[in-house]
């Protein structure tokens, strides 16, 4: 058993910065299960004019019951040893679901009709950049763009901006910086973020994906920029009362190396503190207990991590999360030594990591899967898929985003063929929805596509491999709830309606137009739903979404104080005072507006460059 070291108190020598005559910590001390309002006064997480992190809930929560019974739904707890009932209740007591059943009885508490509904475990995904969504669709035509491969796009900003992830959303949007740390070609001396705007992009981030029945994510927040940043989001995360794995990540640090042009927060910052001391001082202030809605990730690797501080001198990544009790998350995005590196590092087992994509780990190249190792043109044997499956480790596939991003084919035969039941993830709303259906209705188009391919050996499949088996609607139900939770370190308390565990449950609707006659349930589920089905959702036992609306929240204050703050990182963008060798790179976007710098509204904002080789299509209707 893996047991944590208690850490020392970590080393703050900022600890006595105040926010309006408070201490940060006291400005940002909340309740651990995050369902108590934050004591934020407006202006703590603000500069002058700036958007303000202002509370957005309308009124304390409305009285919830404790004792709730969720009668006459078609009930799916998949958990084999409950079973799924055409009609049946599930018995709510607290935050634990006391029973599932047919005719449980009325007794005192809250009597919720589920009839023409299906009552379900929450869906669960398990890897977001969730202060990426006051940049949602900001290049939805957009590649990820990996440089040195000659079919890539070209990612040099010599003379112009080719738009993608990383020269739009990391390099424009996340650092404010063209070019590197001490020469910049373009740099405004931060981030263009201020805490304020990580916490409205997390508040708007859980809750809109509450609404879309997912009561529980994975924040893979790579914005860690100060120790401020860090606290708005997490802040942020716990008063949206959703249930989140918080994966502490690193942002842009502007202390190291020196030499660096700096600009001020609009509030006092601190310096940059990951890992170390931020992983101590976040599990000592945020994640004393297991027994919380926001729990402790650390997106650190299976490589020793240089100059650690002793007792933790010589760990790797997933030791030092270890130490913590943090949950490991990472990208993996074509690295297919990792699972190697994790061994040769003594970081076995893997039962608490999850790696996130996991494309291309094939020793060999080919063009068509099977099942097993049988593939075309050459042998579909992978060691990484090998090792991963057999020291226990968990896989997330970004089913949609590696679609359309090109990171790689999504894995999911190869996932399926090594015995192992991945989780889905949305990753980036600067590309993709978050939506759950669209998940799961993609994990379930893309397996089938590939495999039915392998029926036409006439015509496309030259290798005339036989067809594996086809992906069920039930295996994709259950990637969005068993494997999110296994994936999260949850799987003994949600992602089943299992008695003892907690109350996570979404209630879809199923007597409308849209999905009446309902013949089978799990297909209903991935092949007709989308998120007009949420009817209710339940975390913990509690009512966060009744009747379509969003419980105790000011929707409208939470959607100004995102666009706010959208407006705000723009409005730093084009600080006039930014310096470096060719600040006017920042106007010569291939699609973007110049002058002011501004993304493509009206037209597509990657188009031009993003394929200099191929002719356009020119098509008709």
């Amino acid at each position: 058993m893996r047991k944590r070291r208690s850490p020392p108190p970590p080393p703050r020598t900022t600890e006595a910065a105040t926010f309006a005559g408070k201490s940060r910590r006291e400005f940002l001390k909340s309740s651990a299960a995050g369902l108590v309002a934050a004591a934020l006064a407006p202006a703590a997480l603000t500069g002058g004019g700036l958007a303000a992190a202002t509370d957005a809930r309308t009124v304390v929560r409305a009285a919830d019951p404790p004792r709730k019974v969720l009668k006459g739904g078609v009930v799916l707890s998949l958990d084999p040893k409950v079973g799924d009932f055409e009609k049946a209740d599930v018995l709510v007591e607290g935050k634990t679901i006391v029973a599932v059943g047919p005719n449980l009885g009325q007794g005192a508490g809250e009597m919720i009709d589920c009839s023409g509904m299906i009552v379900m475990p929450g869906f669960i995904s398990t890897h977001n950049h969730q202060y990426e969504a006051i940049q949602r669709s900001i290049i939805a035509d957009g590649l990820i763009v990996f440089g040195g491969d000659p079919d890539q796009q070209q990612t040099s900003t010599a003379s112009s901006v080719y738009e993608a992830y990383g020269t739009v959303v990391q390099s424009i949007w996340t650092t404010g910086r063209f070019g590197s740390a001490t020469n910049p070609q373009w740099d405004i001396g931060r981030s263009p973020y201020d805490p304020a705007d990580c916490y409205n992009a997390e508040l708007i981030a859980c809750l809109s994906q509450i609404t879309q029945g997912i009561t529980c994510g994975t924040d893979t927040s790579q914005s860690s920029h100060t120790p401020e940043h860090t606290d708005a989001m997490i802040q942020g995360l716990m008063d949206s009362g959703r249930r989140t794995l918080y994966d502490y990540s690193n942002g842009v640090n502007r202390d190291v190396p020196a030499g660096q042009s700096r600009q001020p927060y609009g509030v006092p910052t601190s310096p940059n503190e990951y890992p170390m001391p931020g992983l101590a001082r976040i599990a000592n202030t945020y994640f004393t207990s297991k027994d919380q809605l926001v729990t402790l990730g650390f997106a650190g690797g299976p490589a020793v991590i240089p100059n650690l501080p002793a007792p933790y001198t010589g760990l790797t990544g997933w030791k030092l999360g270890r130490e913590f009790g943090a949950w490991i998350n990472n990208h993996n995005v074509g690295g297919a030594g990792v699972p190697q590196q994790g061994l040769d590092n003594h970081n076995e087992p893997f039962d608490d990591v999850t790696l996130v994509h996991c494309v291309r780990w094939q020793d060999s190249s080919y063009a068509q899967l099977s099942y097993g190792d049988i593939a075309y043109p050459t042998s579909g044997k992978s060691k990484a898929w090998e090792i991963w499956r057999d020291h226990g480790g968990h896989v997330s596939i970004a089913v949609l985003i590696e679609q359309q991003m090109r990171h790689g084919m999504p894995p999911l035969q190869q996932a399926l063929n090594h015995g192992i039941l991945p989780s889905l993830s949305p990753d980036v709303d600067t590309n993709m929805t978050p939506d759950p259906f669209s998940m799961m209705r993609g994990a379930f188009c893309i397996q089938r596509a590939l495999a039915n391919d392998l029926a036409f050996s006439a015509v496309s499949d030259p290798g005339n491999l036989p067809i594996p088996q086809l992906v069920t609607s039930r295996q994709c139900v259950e990637m969005m709830t068993i494997a999110g939770a296994a994936g999260s370190g949850l799987l003994n308390k949600v992602g089943t309606l299992t008695p003892g565990k907690e109350a996570d449950i979404v209630v879809l609707e199923y007597n409308n137009v849209n999905f009446q006659p309902m013949n089978n349930v799990y297909g209903t589920i991935v092949t007709m739903m989308d998120t007009r089905a949420v009817r209710h959702v339940i975390i913990a036992g509690k009512v966060v979404y009744r009747n379509g609306k969003l419980v105790g929240w000011d929707l409208d204050k939470v959607i100004r104080n995102a666009v706010a703050s959208r407006d705000s990182v723009l409005a730093r963008i084009r600080d006039p005072a930014a310096v470096g060798t060719d600040t006017d790179i920042i106007n010569r976007g291939k699609n973007s507006y110049g002058h002011p710098y501004r993304p493509a509204f009206l037209t597509s904002c990657c188009h031009n460059g993003l394929n200099e080789f191929a002719p356009n299509y020119v098509v008709r209707p």
